[in-house]
């Protein structure tokens, strides 16, 4: 018999035995991974003149394959504010606690209290910034941004009040339409749509996207007028169906400031395995999650008009 054919007959015979050796002494061995007590979440953003509404849910464990927030139902939530005290009641339908008896007003301090069975009592506070108005919107007309983008160039004025302040600042666009229906019925829609902002300042920039608006502080301006000068995304200006843009002022909270930064930025670095890790800003004493706060103000121009 051929020697070398002999070989590589034993050869595979005892790999043969041995696979079936290995394969009869393997063991499945189960890991039970403890998950921990889920946390209470808060989630509230308190606008002047606005219903007050707190959303409470568990917190998941990483490994949870539910992705679904589960929310709490049987907490008491109270708002204090001074030497009063209002109850928020659970809304089945919105998923809130809220008070549709009360608005929220600027300048005042508000304190959420959540007592839960089980729980240290979840708490946080925050105070309403005061209004600060838009004084001017002015529309510098279609402007170059670099050699491939245009877009509307818009200044934005307003006196931003002795202290330390934060501002949000976004802008959208409306066109509201009718039709008559196969009924004959006259029919209303509006066409809403979000208008990214980029500045001409570098300062004011970013490294995160923030649904189209830019978050900044008043490091620059403090207890003087400033005036933000600022792209849009397209030439809605140049539209000829005489919709409308609004640019909204929002005065804000550091909290909300602080949220929406570290937030933003954990989000623009999500799938980034080099990207440093981003600890996410919250401010919910034996909870997680965010109370921020903020105040209003907009001014329209019509689109087509090529002035305010």
């Amino acid at each position: 018999m051929n020697t070398l054919l002999s070989f590589r007959r034993v050869f595979l015979f005892v790999f043969v035995a041995a696979g079936l050796f290995i394969s009869s002494c393997e063991t499945t061995v189960d890991i039970d991974i403890p998950f921990e007590k889920p946390q209470v979440t808060l989630n509230a953003t308190f606008l002047h003149n606005a219903f007050p509404k707190v959303r409470l849910t568990y917190s998941r464990h990483i490994l949870d394959t539910n992705w679904e927030f589960e929310p709490i139902k049987t907490a008491e939530v109270k708002l204090i504010t001074g030497n009063e005290t209002y109850f928020l009641n659970y809304n089945e339908e919105s998923g809130e606690y809220s008070n549709l008896q009360y608005l929220v007003s600027e300048d005042t301090e508000y304190t959420i209290e959540v007592d839960l069975e089980g729980y240290e009592k979840v708490q946080a506070t925050e105070m309403v910034p005061i209004y600060v108005s838009i004084q001017d919107l002015v529309y510098n007309g279609k402007g170059q941004q670099d050699a491939w983008t245009s877009g509307d160039d818009f200044s934005l004025i307003f006196n931003d009040p002795v202290g330390e302040h934060y501002y949000e600042i976004s802008a959208y666009y409306v066109r509201r339409e009718h039709y008559i229906n196969e009924y004959g019925e006259e029919v209303y829609y509006e066409d809403n749509r979000t208008i990214y902002l980029e500045p001409k300042n570098p300062s004011y920039e970013t490294d995160f996207f923030l649904d189209g608006g830019i978050i900044i502080d008043d490091k620059l301006f403090e207890g003087k007028q400033a005036k933000i000068d600022l792209f849009t995304s397209g030439n809605f200006m140049e539209l000829e169906d005489r919709g409308e843009i609004y640019f909204v002022l929002k005065n804000i909270s550091k909290s909300y400031y602080d949220f929406q930064s570290t937030y933003g930025l954990q989000d623009w670095n999500d799938g980034d395995p080099f990207a440093q890790p981003v600890q996410v800003f919250s401010n919910i004493e034996n909870g997680i999650g965010i109370f921020m706060t903020g105040n209003i103000a907009s001014e329209k121009i019509e689109t087509g008009s090529g002035q305010n």
